[in-house]
């Protein structure tokens, strides 16, 4: 039984369904759709990936939208023949906002529920189209009792693309009561924008020197609902660029998680923030499905597994990836130069390995272990990109501002621009060069993968050695009782900071 729902999809698959269903005399207007699902840890997500036109006699309109069964029929058969579930929208041409149902349209969909799961092996998905604002309401009718189907309302509706909208169901996620810690920050934008702001359920994958930026900046922004990924330790070495952490969480053995969480707490200007964290690499199969239950990721991982691990969430699943990375010459102890990027994965741009953010061929390679075997590590190059391990605290400022600009730019499109293309930053000579192109001809995630979903046959998910062996440590340093009692006054007296 889905307890909580969303919708997704492509901003192509936006403007088709937009273009039919606002008609020029007014009148209500439907259409069927195919549906794949993405299912995270508590969501399940239904995937728009094409429409189902209604052919001349199909559907009647009389101010008010009706079809035929021949119609429900051949969409039904073509659903089933593609492995698809099936969607049944229609329009209300004044509406806006969240689309609810009214009771003639709660008995038309109610009429063919068990029909289409019958026929498709899903249930069906309901949505309303708002004609005055192009938002959405949605619902996924579930069988509760024989001959009895129950819609259960979606969390919002999300469209992914050059630019990220989302319709949120107010009545499930209610706008956030305005603080007055957030003047400033509502005059940049307008209350509605922070309101859909503060809403987005936002995934960090990642909490080191540039993730620990982001979360910080999340949390004064007055984002509610963020999900932290990162399966290691801080230690020392970290101290030099790591926010918030200090001498005592290396003594503790502190996840690095649990010192973002702790910041973010404190830092939040909203009402409320619900901060869940996870000691695990989105590459381990409960990591993966965590991150599949946020509307948009934050990429501050440098490995080449995560990163294509991300690159199939941002396209296979229609999660917007905000990635970046950073690259420092250091050669001969000297600072020669230094680099930094941001940039947005999502269908119409280009993916995170056309970009070349990540080499496929050595994902395997971190698969079987070998980019934490010192051994095969002293055999690359000096200056092979798996070696380099340059950073200071500046740089990681620098990135995670411009993933925050990416962000913010695809979200509010100020002046109307959403896209502005990947930006690679350059020190020495203080420019930006950029990148507006999408993928690569042929590029799987720009073709076959597209919207996938769980039917994706990409297997990334695996054990992740180094994750569990860090895990590991911290719970055998846990067990002895001076460390116990430290962490429990630590924890007790961070409460009251």
């Amino acid at each position: 039984m889905i307890t909580r729902f969303s919708v997704a999809m492509t901003n192509s698959v936006a403007l088709r369904l937009n273009e039919h269903l606002r008609r020029a005399d007014g009148q209500e207007e439907c259409t069927f759709l195919l549906w794949r699902p993405s299912t995270g840890s508590r969501r399940t997500t239904a995937l728009i990936v094409d429409l189902v036109l209604p052919d001349d006699g199909d559907r009647i309109v009389h101010g008010t939208v009706d079809f035929t069964s021949e119609y429900f029929l051949r969409a039904a058969g073509l659903a089933a023949a593609r492995g698809c579930g099936l969607a049944f929208t229609h329009a209300h041409p004044r509406g806006r906002r969240w689309q609810r149902l009214n009771g003639i349209d709660y008995a038309a969909e109610e009429s063919f529920a068990a029909q289409t799961i019958t026929i498709t092996g899903l249930p069906l998905v309901g949505m309303t189209f708002a004609g005055a604002d192009a938002r959405y309401g949605a619902r996924v009718w579930q069988r509760h009792a024989p001959r009895t189907y129950i819609p259960t309302e979606a969390e919002n509706v999300r469209v992914v693309g050059d630019r990220f909208t989302v319709t949120f169901n107010d009545t499930l996620l209610p706008p956030p009561e305005a603080t007055n810690r957030q003047v400033r920050t509502v005059s940049a934008w307008g209350t509605d924008t922070q309101n859909d702001l503060a809403r987005l359920h936002v995934g960090v994958v990642g909490t080191g020197s540039v993730g620990m930026l982001i979360v910080e900046a999340l949390a004064r922004t007055g984002f509610q609902n963020l999900s932290l990924f990162d399966f290691d330790t801080v230690e020392e070495l970290n101290l030099d660029r790591l926010l918030h952490a200090t001498d005592r969480d290396v003594r503790l053995h502190r996840a690095k998680v649990d010192i973002a969480a702790r910041a973010a707490q404190r830092s939040a200007t909203g009402g409320s923030i619900r901060v869940a964290t996870y000691e695990s690499s989105v590459v381990e199969p409960d990591g993966f499905a965590a991150a599949a239950d946020c509307d948009l990721l934050f990429s501050c991982v440098d490995r080449p597994w995560p990163r294509a691990a991300l690159n199939l969430l941002a396209n296979a699943h229609l999660i917007p990836v905000v990635d970046g990375g950073i690259s420092v010459d250091a050669r001969g102890g000297r600072l020669r130069g230094a680099e930094w990027r941001a940039h947005v994965a999502t269908p119409g741009r280009a993916c995170l390995e056309c970009l070349g953010q990540y080499d496929p061929a050595h994902v395997p390679v971190e698969r079987d272990g070998l980019l934490d075997d010192p051994s095969y590590i002293t055999g690359l190059s000096a200056d092979h990109p798996l070696r380099r391990k340059e950073n200071v605290f500046i740089f990681s400022a620098n990135a995670a501002a411009a993933q925050l600009n990416q962000f913010l730019t695809m979200v509010t499109a100020p002046s109307g621009i959403a896209d502005t293309g990947a930006h690679l930053y350059h020190l020495t000579t203080g420019t930006v060069d950029y990148r507006l192109d999408g993928c690569d001809s042929g590029c799987p995630y720009d073709g076959q993968l597209r919207a996938l979903g769980d039917h994706t046959p990409v297997d990334i998910t695996g054990r992740h050695h180094v994750a569990e062996q860090a895990r590991a440590g911290r719970q055998h340093a846990a067990r002895r009782w001076p460390a116990r009692l430290q962490r429990g006054i630590d924890d007790w007296l961070n409460r009251y900071r």
